[in-house]
C-alpha cells in the first residue's frame, strides 16, 4: 500500500505540474476576478452536467445542439473559451489515467455487469 501512495503522489505532482494544469488554473484564477463570468461559466458547466447525467429518456445531441445555441455568444468570450478548453483538457488528462488504471486492473466484474445497462 505505501508504494501506491507513493505512486498516488507522484502522479498528481505530476498532473499538477503539467503544462495543461498550470493553463487551467491561471485561465481559472482570471476567471475568478470576474464574479459574473464565473457564475455563468459554472451554470453552463452545472447545465452540460446534468444533460451528461439525466437519468431521463433525452436525444443528448439535440439538447447538446440546444444548450450550445443558448451560450453561443458566451462562449465567444475569449477567456471563457479558454477557461472551457483548458477545463477539458486536464479532464481529458484525469479520463486517459482513470481509463488506463480500470482495464489494466482485472476485478473479474464479467458475471456482475452482464447485462446491465451501463
Amino acid at each position: 500500500m505505501k508504494k501506491i501512495e507513493s505512486c498516488t503522489a507522484e502522479l498528481v505532482k505530476a498532473i499538477q505540474e503539467s503544462s495543461e494544469y498550470q493553463e487551467f488554473c491561471r485561465v481559472r484564477d482570471e476567471v475568478a476576478k470576474d464574479p459574473q463570468k464565473r457564475e455563468r461559466i459554472n451554470r453552463f458547466r452545472r447545465h452540460i452536467f446534468e444533460v451528461q447525467n439525466t437519468k431521463e429518456s433525452v436525444d443528448m445531441y439535440e439538447e447538446m445542439e440546444r444548450l450550445g445555441r443558448e451560450y453561443e455568444d458566451f462562449r465567444r468570450d475569449a477567456q471563457v473559451d479558454a477557461f472551457l478548453h483548458s477545463e477539458l483538457r486536464v479532464c481529458r488528462i484525469l479520463q486517459k489515467v482513470t481509463t488506463e488504471i480500470a482495464q489494466s486492473v482485472e476485478l473479474d466484474t464479467q458475471d456482475v455487469t452482464r447485462g446491465l445497462n451501463l
